[in-house]
C-alpha cells in the first residue's frame, strides 16, 4: 500500500481482503451499500465513529485510513518491560555500581605483621543495584499506568463529544421539524414510490395532501421536478378536502415532490411533499479499475504496458433493488475527460481457490503522457436497455517533478460529461 491513496482505495483494499461485498461491509456498519460505494469512489467520507468501527474492523488505525500514518497495524501495550527498557536499567546499575569509591587497605603498625586485606563486602552494592532496579520498574510501572489512565480519558472525552454531538443533532432535528410542522401548509401528506419503468426511464408516485386551512373552491396540483423537466398532475379531491394523485416523471437521481393549493380567488401556495435522490443511480450495476495509473511510480512520461483488472457489482442496494443487467463493458484512458483510447479485452490464468481460472481484463498499451493535462481511467457501462454509465478511477497529473494523485477531480457518472 501507498501513502498516495485516497482513503476510498484504502476502504476498498481491506475491504477486498476480507472478503467483503460493498452490501455486507454495509450490513456491518449500520448503512447502505451506496454509502460504502460512495466512500470507496471518494465522492462522500465516512464519519468519525464509521471511521472508528472501520478501522477496528480492518485491524488499522484511524491515521492510517486517513493518510497519515504509514503503519497500518494499531499500537499495542502490553503494560510490561520491554527487553529494551531492562537492558537500559541494568545498564545504569552496572554504571552505578563501578562508579562507587574502593578504600585502600590501611598500612600495618610498627610490630604487626601484614595481613592480607579484608575481602570487600558486596552485599550493600547489590542492594543497592536491586534497590534501582526495584525504583525503575516502579516508575515505568506507574509511567504505563498514567498512560492507560490518559488513553481511557481521551476514550471518554470522545464518547462524550460523541454524545453531546448526537443529542445536539436531536435537538436541531427537532427543532427543524416543529417549525417545519408549524410553517407547513398541510395537515397530513405522504408520497410513495409506485415503481419504475427502465425501459421507459420513468418513474411513479402516490400522491397526498391534505390542507390544514380548507377553502370553499380550492384545487390542487401536484408537481414533480427531474432532471430539469417538470411536471404537474391535477389532484383528486378526497375526503376531509384531502388530495390525491399518481405522477410519473423522468428517472433522476434527483427528484423533488410538492403540491401546489389553488385558492379560489387565484392564489397559489406550494409545499415540498418529499425528495428523492439516487433513484437512477441504484438500478446501475457499479465498477471499479484494481490498481490502475495511479499505482506506477513513472520516472519519466510513459506508462508501461499492463493487464489492468477490474470488477463489477450487481447485487444492488438491498434483496429487491432493481438493478439492470450489464451488457457491454469498455475501458478506456481519458485526458481531462476526452477518450484517448479504448483498452482490448482479453483473459489471463489466475489459480482461484487453488485451482486454474481465468479472469477478464484489459490490455493497456504503452502510452506517453502529456503534462500540463489531467489523466484517469474509466469503464463505461452499457446495460440493457442502452444505458450507459461512467466509472472513473483517481486522476493522476504532473505535479513538483513527478506524475501523482491530480488535487481534487470531479467524481461524475453521467456520459453527458464525458467525450468518447
Amino acid at each position: 500500500m501507498t501513502a498516495d491513496m485516497t482513503i476510498g482505495q484504502r476502504i476498498a483494499q481491506k475491504r477486498k481482503e476480507l472478503g467483503l461485498s460493498q452490501e455486507d461491509l454495509g450490513g456491518r456498519l449500520g448503512v447502505s451499500r451506496q454509502a460504502i460505494y460512495k466512500w470507496e469512489a471518494d465522492q462522500t467520507m465516512p464519519e468519525i465513529d464509521k471511521l472508528v468501527t472501520l478501522s477496528k474492523l480492518f485491524s488499522v488505525t484511524v491515521g492510517w485510513l486517513l493518510g497519515v500514518e504509514e503503519d497500518a497495524a494499531p499500537a499495542e501495550d502490553s503494560g510490561e518491560l520491554t527487553e529494551a527498557q531492562l537492558r537500559m536499567v541494568r545498564e545504569i546499575v552496572d554504571r552505578y555500581i563501578a562508579a562507587l569509591p574502593r578504600e585502600a587497605p590501611a598500612p600495618p603498625e610498627d610490630g604487626e605483621e601484614a595481613t592480607a586485606p579484608r575481602k570487600k563486602r558486596r552485599w550493600p552494592f547489590v542492594l543497592a543495584g536491586a534497590v534501582l532496579i526495584v525504583v525503575f520498574v516502579q516508575l515505568f510501572s506507574q509511567l504505563n499506568h498514567l498512560r492507560d489512565q490518559y488513553d481511557r480519558l481521551n476514550s471518554s472525552l470522545s464518547s462524550v463529544q460523541s454524545t453531546v454531538s448526537n443529542q445536539l443533532n436531536m435537538m436541531a432535528s427537532r427543532v427543524e421539524s416543529i417549525l417545519e410542522s408549524q410553517n407547513s401548509l398541510l395537515a397530513k401528506r405522504s408520497a410513495q414510490l409506485l415503481g419504475k419503468d427502465l425501459a421507459a426511464g420513468t418513474v411513479s408516485f402516490d400522491l397526498y395532501a391534505m390542507p390544514k386551512t380548507y377553502e370553499a373552491g380550492m384545487t390542487a396540483v401536484f408537481v414533480a421536478e427531474s432532471g430539469g423537466e417538470t411536471v404537474e398532475v391535477p389532484a383528486e379531491p378526497g375526503a376531509d378536502h384531502a388530495f390525491s394523485a399518481q405522477i410519473t416523471c423522468p428517472l433522476t437521481d434527483d427528484i423533488t415532490l410538492s403540491v401546489a393549493l389553488l385558492t379560489a380567488d387565484g392564489r397559489r401556495q406550494t409545499q415540498l411533499l418529499e425528495q428523492y435522490t439516487y433513484l437512477l443511480g441504484e438500478t446501475f450495476p457499479t465498477a471499479w479499475i484494481e490498481f490502475g495509473l495511479w499505482v506506477h511510480r513513472l520516472e519519466d512520461d510513459t506508462v508501461p504496458a499492463d493487464a489492468v483488472r477490474y470488477d463489477i457489482d450487481v447485487s444492488g442496494d438491498s434483496a429487491d433493488a432493481e438493478v439492470a443487467r450489464v451488457e457491454r463493458v469498455r475501458m478506456g484512458l481519458f485526458r481531462d475527460r476526452e477518450l484517448v483510447m479504448w483498452y482490448e479485452p482479453s483473459t489471463r490464468e489466475i489459480i482461484l481457490n487453488g485451482k486454474p481460472a481465468e479472469e477478464e481484463v484489459f490490455l493497456r498499451p504503452e502510452v506517453t503522457l502529456d503534462r500540463g493535462h489531467v489523466y484517469c481511467e474509466a469503464i463505461v457501462l452499457t446495460d440493457e436497455y442502452g444505458r450507459e454509465r461512467v466509472y472513473q478511477d483517481v486522476w493522476i497529473e504532473y505535479r513538483n517533478g513527478e506524475w501523482t494523485n491530480a488535487d481534487g477531480g470531479e467524481w461524475k457518472s453521467d456520459p453527458a460529461d464525458w467525450v468518447y
